[in-house]
């Protein structure tokens, strides 16, 4: 019997120091960000368009990092690899809504750009990426909100600008606590905050095929070069 409780102990004692160190400094590990797209963007009416895809790598390679101060969770750090899984929703928007997209990685490879035959280039840019982390404790309710703002320009085949649109949303995410396990969770791994920011994500990018399809600018410039 000694000999059980010692092993008990001792497993106790291991599963205390990987929260420990886990926890210690109020890293958690980084938001696991998994956005899909809109459903309603696989039914859109392509436009009749070749283009370009550049996304800034100041968007691109965007992680942002959060703080979140709680009496019971204490000081912990959250980090939100944001710029990758928006950049793969906008090149996959891209396919649904062009004839043809290709990722450009800059926009000064004018081979590149000439041997596509591309009708234009589509760039994109982050403007702004507000996240706020609260918890609700009369609930036991974990909210996530998250103000995401891009830049979007078109450019004719020589890099004129044709249009440009700013677009911002807001997302808002929950994770709620209804057993004693979920709270134990929540004190090793952090509350679940990728609800807000995969809501940011999916708005931001199906807004952008929206002010896409409904331009004028790049309506107008497709009937011109067309006739």
């Amino acid at each position: 019997m000694q000999s059980q409780n010692f092993i008990f102990l001792k497993i106790c004692l291991l599963l205390f120091v990987i929260a420990f160190n886990g926890c210690i400094d109020g890293t958690r590990p980084p938001v696991r960000i998994t956005s899909e797209l809109d459903k309603r963007l696989y039914q859109v009416t392509q436009l009749p368009l070749n283009v370009g895809i550049y996304i800034d790598p100041s968007l691109r390679n965007h992680v942002q990092e959060e703080w979140l101060r709680h009496y019971i969770y204490g000081v912990n750090r959250f980090i939100f690899p944001i710029g990758k899984p928006l950049s793969s929703n906008i090149e996959e928007m891209s396919r649904c809504l062009f004839k043809k997209a290709i990722t450009l990685n800059n926009l000064q490879d004018k081979e590149l750009i000439g041997s596509e035959g591309l009708d234009g280039i589509l760039t994109i840019g982050l403007k702004e990426s507000v996240i706020v982390l609260t918890i609700e404790e009369s609930v036991w309710r974990a909210i996530g909100q998250h103000k995401l703002t891009i830049i979007a320009t078109f450019l004719d085949s020589k890099q004129n600008k044709i249009w440009e649109s700013v677009v911002s949303v807001e997302g808002k995410g929950f994770d709620f606590v209804t057993s004693q396990v979920e709270h134990e969770w929540w004190v090793i791994s952090g509350p679940n905050f990728a609800h807000a920011v995969n809501d940011a994500i999916q708005k931001v990018t199906y807004e952008l095929a929206q002010k896409l399809i409904a331009s004028k600018e790049i309506s107008e410039y497709f009937y011109r070069q067309k006739s």
